[in-house]
């Protein structure tokens, strides 16, 4: 499917997900919430820029910091990484046909 038939105008980085219901939300700072999860200020500021991905070792750092399961954030980065993919692939039209077995 394609992003105009989902509904989609923005295709949100799971990193402004994570900027706007936990930091935000709990009044944290980018710096605040790297020490809570143990990583770097840059590496959790490329990730709530969308610089960088969520990869499963950080969303299983955000649920031990902030609860729910890790398999969230990684259905979250799944699915941008999905989206985005498509969008490529549709700008750089490229045309495939379908291998039907005779």
């Amino acid at each position: 499917m394609k992003n105009i038939e989902l509904g989609i105008k923005h295709n949100t980085h799971p990193g402004e997900i994570l900027s706007e219901l936990v930091l935000k939300h709990h009044q944290l700072t980018v710096e605040k919430a790297s020490q809570l999860r143990g990583v770097s200020r840059p590496n959790l500021s490329n990730i709530v820029n969308g610089k960088s991905a969520i990869s499963p070792k950080m969303a299983i750092r955000i649920s031990k910091v902030f609860g729910g399961t890790p398999n969230v954030w990684v259905s979250l980065q799944t699915a941008y990484d999905l989206r985005k993919a498509e969008q490529e692939f549709e700008d750089e039209n490229i045309q495939l046909e379908k291998f039907v077995v005779v």
